[in-house]
């Protein structure tokens, strides 16, 4: 069985425990990539369900199967909600990066798709995680490598920053093509954008997109794998050369 075929499997059987117990039913987390592809695939049937990942514009985030009677907050309201902010306060000596934190977790047997994206800060990181494994890592956390951490369950997801630099950057293109739009938010040829494109390595608000000429709206968000992401965050206008301008916050 492929990767793609699993998946399919997957979702078939949260659409079934869901329709049997009348109650919510999730997937584990989902990189972009496998959303964009769960996304195609329900597209096709009649079946409610939300994407879910605890933070405003989280990349990884679960699927989240709804019965017929939930309504659009059904999520905000609900108490059994799959996914916690698991809060990791560390010592004041420690200078720990993401990389650091996740580490640690799987080096205590936690699978990465348990876990959603891990936002730091400069006093430790909060992440999203499914309730079950942050009940074991409040208990069995205890250092991030030479440092030691403080794991615990916050509350909500609200409120929460984290410390991820951005630079803002003004593009210009002769027009919002995908391929156009990569080119100048990458820094690179736009016959490079095309092939990355074409190669399925772009991704706009979620969906993976295969076709240069795909319009790419305002306020987007667009990831290229193994680059990094850009949010679309202003419309500048037209120049006097009939260029259209735009300003982006591009992230490492």
């Amino acid at each position: 069985m492929t990767d793609e075929e699993l998946l399919y499997a997957v979702l078939d059987d949260k659409i079934r425990e869901c329709e049997n117990n009348n109650y919510i039913s999730c997937t584990s987390f989902l990189d972009i990539y496998q959303q964009s592809k769960a996304m195609r695939y329900l597209s096709k049937m009649n079946t409610k369900y939300e994407l879910f990942g605890g933070f405003e514009d989280s990349e990884r985030r679960i699927v989240v199967f709804l019965p017929e009677y939930a309504d659009g907050d059904f999520l905000k309201n609900c108490d059994d909600v799959p996914v916690v902010p698991l809060r990791i306060d560390k010592d004041s000596f420690s200078d720990l990066s993401h990389r650091d934190y996740l580490g640690a977790i799987m080096g205590l047997g936690i699978r990465r798709e348990m876990l959603g994206d891990i936002l730091t800060d400069e006093k430790g990181c909060t992440a999203a995680a499914m309730k079950n494994v942050a009940k074991y890592l409040c208990e069995n956390l205890i250092s991030v490598g030479r440092g030691t951490v403080h794991t615990h369950i916050l509350d909500s997801f609200e409120n929460i920053r984290s410390d991820e630099k951005f630079e803002l950057k003004r593009c210009f293109v002769s027009s919002m093509r995908a391929d156009s739009v990569i080119s100048a938010c990458f820094s690179f040829s736009r016959s490079e954008a095309v092939r990355r494109i074409t190669a399925g390595e772009v991704f706009i608000n979620g969906i993976q997109i295969t076709k240069s000429d795909y319009k790419v709206p305002f306020s987007s968000k667009v990831v290229l794998r193994g680059k990094g992401k850009v949010i679309v965050t202003e419309d500048c206008g037209i120049t006097k050369k009939g260029r259209q301008a735009f300003i982006i916050k591009k992230y490492g």
